[in-house]
């Protein structure tokens, strides 16, 4: 990430459909020289402000901003950005080379430039090869790259990309998400990524902005957002397996806050561990992912996932389980949001119980 001024801001947005509204009322920045990713189920309104920010569409309400200039009644030709799309979105008939360039001939390049940034790019993308080729003849991470690379040329300081990954195998997607984060910092481009992938947005996002129902939940750094979701949605969207939500009924005898409020506890997989102390739960499922295993278990009403070495016993099947105190997040049982007054100061590793004793 470049510098924290807002470089795009989105102000009090709403998008008003005839039968359903897509944004209600958001408001988001989006940092010069930032990967920032907009995250969420589909059908959040993702995409929706996406295409806003674009200028496909325009709000029912609100305000855009692109440095300091109110862009909301713009066609995307006056917003200087570039966009890559789910489908590629190449022309068949057209070679490679004749793809990438294709925005620089529409708006009349002159050949000499056109060739110098075709070759630029080509190299950095790794189509040098194959710029006489048809679409048809590469692979999907080729076309993806005939795809990036059209966006790279036109030299626009601001990229949208609109789940680009989607359409690739979990190995190339694995690799493009190195790729294009790479791209992104050697070109100190300002992205805005839409993904309802969080393994995309966490691994290459300095922010990521989550949706629920056309609003924003969180906005923070992916470290804030898996250690101290804001809500119960968020809790419950990012994390593979996301944070478990236990009524407070469930977890007697461990480390819970005593709030006066109707509340629930959440704790990730892997803050949960085996002990001689603590609540009570029944196992009920084991799978084996090479280096951890995922234990399966119910405490009292609340089903719950607990992530532990493979090399660690399995435990009984009825085992106790305690966590430490700073891992637990409090949220308001009717409201959902983060009752932060509750969070635990973090502890020294010392207090931590490793023992796997069984009861």
């Amino acid at each position: 990430m470049q510098t924290s001024d807002p470089f795009i801001q989105i102000d009090n947005v709403r998008r008003a459909f005839e039968n359903s509204i897509a944004l209600d009322g958001v408001s988001v920045s989006f940092e010069r020289g930032a990967f920032s990713v907009l995250l969420g189920p589909s059908g959040c309104g993702k995409s929706t402000l996406l295409r806003l920010i674009a200028g496909l569409d325009q709000p029912t309400a609100g305000v855009i901003w692109v440095e300091g200039k109110d862009v909301t009644a713009l066609p995307p030709s006056g917003r200087d950005l570039s966009m890559v799309f789910q489908s590629y979105a190449l022309f068949p008939h057209l070679s490679v080379a004749q793809n990438i360039l294709f925005g620089l001939t529409v708006r009349r390049t002159a050949k000499a430039d056109m060739s110098r940034r075709l070759a630029v790019v080509a190299q950095m993308m790794g189509l040098s090869a194959f710029l006489d080729r048809k679409p048809a003849q590469l692979s999907g991470g080729q076309q993806q790259r005939v795809a990036l690379a059209r966006a790279v040329i036109s030299e626009r300081p601001i990229c949208l990309m609109d789940e680009p990954l989607s359409n690739l195998d979990a190995k190339l997607r694995a690799e493009m998400r190195v790729e294009l984060r790479a791209l992104q910092q050697k070109l100190r481009l300002t992205v805005i990524y839409v993904t309802h992938d969080q393994v995309e947005a966490m691994t290459m996002a300095d922010k990521i902005i989550v949706m629920n129902a056309g609003r924003v939940d969180q906005v923070g750094t992916p470290e804030q957002i898996y250690t101290r979701p804001a809500s119960t949605f968020t809790a419950g969207f990012i994390g593979t397996p996301p944070m478990a939500l236990f009524d407070p009924v469930d977890l007697a005898g461990g480390p819970v806050p005593q709030v006066r409020q109707p509340h629930v506890i959440g704790l990730r997989p892997e803050d949960i561990h085996l002990s001689h102390s603590g609540p009570t739960a029944r196992l009920t499922g084991v799978e084996y992912l090479g280096a951890d295993r995922l234990i399966s278990a119910q405490a009292g009403q609340t089903a719950f996932i607990m992530r532990t070495p493979a090399s660690a016993p399995l435990p009984a099947p009825k085992f106790r389980f305690g966590w430490l105190a700073a891992s637990a997040s409090v949220f308001d049982a009717t409201t959902g949001k983060r009752l932060p007054q509750y969070d635990f100061p973090t502890p020294s590793l010392a207090q931590k119980d490793t023992t796997h004793e069984t009861a």
